[in-house]
């Protein structure tokens, strides 16, 4: 029973695995050359980013459907833990929300998208509506939550670390970045923030 919840699992992390990669490499803005001006944090984000998603997600999926034992650094295995099950299944639920939101959040940029700490171009446009509604950065949100979600599927010490480089990154680009976009838009942006204070969790202030 928990073997074939197991695999269930697993086929819903790749599908859903798909899906992101495919509006991440083919959406509008995607694929162009981008330069981070953040210094080193914005070209480690994107690094460590582009590796979870394309690489380490599905990767996780294919441990998940074939059972494949791996180290406990890497993936404690459910089937020995079957008490583990309730906490899959919390994990699934979150990495699911994390997806929608980087999904909407996405769609929502079109052709405005930028890696992590790249200044806005003339052509970009400020985005106000979709996630950006209700915080300054969702999809750094989304990320974290799909992060987060997979920690807890896998059991796994090597996200669980993942997850907490990845926060401190973030929060470390997140200031640099809004002093680019108060830069490119700097009538806008500032009302813009006073109407969402929220920079990355709804339960903080940001600016």
């Amino acid at each position: 029973m928990i073997q074939h919840i197991s695999t269930g699992l697993g086929v819903i992390i790749l599908i859903v695995s798909a899906i992101t990669g495919g509006i991440l490499l083919l959406s509008p803005g995607s694929i162009r050359l981008q330069r981070p001006d953040c210094g080193w944090a914005g070209w480690l984000f994107n690094i460590l980013n582009l590796l979870f998603f394309l690489i380490m997600i599905p990767i996780c999926g294919i441990i998940m459907i074939k059972q494949v034992q791996m180290p406990y650094f890497i993936c404690l295995p459910a089937l020995e833990y079957g008490g583990y099950l309730w906490v899959e299944l919390l994990g699934i639920s979150i990495f699911l929300i994390g997806s929608i939101l980087l999904f909407w959040s996405r769609i929502s940029l079109r052709r405005s998208f930028r890696l992590a700490g790249v200044k806005p171009s003339q052509s970009d446009y400020l985005t106000l509506h979709g996630p950006y509604k209700l915080i300054r950065h969702p999809m750094y949100l989304a990320a974290l939550v799909v992060l987060f979600g997979l920690t807890l599927i896998l059991a796994s010490a090597l996200l669980a670390t993942m997850f907490i480089i990845m926060l401190f990154l973030i929060i470390k680009l997140i200031p640099q970045e809004e002093i680019q976009l108060d830069q490119a838009y700097p009538i806008a942006y500032m009302e813009y923030c006073r109407r969402v204070p929220h920079a990355l969790f709804p339960f903080r202030h940001g600016k």
